[in-house]
């Protein structure tokens, strides 16, 4: 089986020696509504290609998008309480600005309080805040001041905290940074109960193919292999993953 997706600047072609199966597990309902599990590793890693397939798909078809950190006024360690504030505002978003998609990942600061780091495409750069650094070791510093801060748009639709919202420059580096989040959540029990990528609806996903044409799009590849790798699966044998 040969597997072809394409996201923004990248090309990934999977090589596996087995077909995968689409047959899903049966699990008994006291195993799936355990809240006290870890995540699965597997399914850390797959949810941090999800990440940056999704992101870099919707920095090439959207454009630049918002830096956002949404935190919560008072004391925030009820995981469910969050998920559901977060979902109310994802839905005052889109109704009022219904262009605009988002992507965010939920993180637990070191005393214990959750919030949401993600990016917001389709609204005006201008309402962030837009840094700068002059030098590697050296702080950031601000050179301009977003509109967020005056009319608190973002704020009002959050309506239970407080809204960070930075510029950025569409760079790719932006989807490996919001993935990190991911990894951090694998020590995390808290958020077992709820989805660690939270997205608009009709977000922008990567192009995938497979099969016979895959194997067509791959012979008309003339671009240098950036690099690969190989590893094994027991369901799906040796698979070689080639990036270009």
């Amino acid at each position: 089986m040969i597997i072809y997706r394409k996201y923004g600047k990248t090309i990934e072609i999977t090589k596996t020696t087995k077909n995968p199966s689409y047959h899903r597990g049966i699990f008994r309902t006291r195993e799936r509504l355990s809240f006290i599990n870890l995540r699965r590793p597997d399914s850390v890693r797959r949810s941090k290609r999800i990440c940056v397939r999704r992101l870099s798909s919707a920095i090439e078809k959207i454009g630049s998008p918002l830096l956002i950190t949404l935190t919560f006024r008072g004391s925030a360690n009820d995981v469910l309480f969050a998920s559901r504030c977060f979902t109310s505002f994802g839905r005052r978003l889109r109704v009022k600005y219904s262009q605009s998609h988002f992507l965010f990942v939920p993180e637990l600061s070191p005393n214990g309080r959750i919030h949401f780091h993600g990016l917001l495409f389709g609204l005006p750069q201008s309402w962030g805040d837009k840094y700068i650094r002059k030098s590697k070791n050296s702080k950031r510093i601000c050179i301009f001041y977003g509109s967020e801060r005056s009319d608190r748009i973002l704020a009002d639709l959050w309506q239970v905290g407080f809204v960070d919202c930075e510029q950025t420059d569409g760079s790719d580096r932006l989807a490996g940074y919001l993935s990190k989040y991911i990894t951090d959540a694998i020590n995390e029990p808290i958020f077992t109960p709820i989805r660690l990528i939270r997205t608009s609806k009709g977000f922008p996903t990567h192009f995938e193919v497979r099969g016979h044409i895959a194997e067509e799009l791959e012979s008309y590849l003339k671009i240098p292999k950036r690099f690969s790798a190989e590893f094994y699966t027991p369901f799906l044998g040796m698979i070689t993953k080639s990036f270009y």
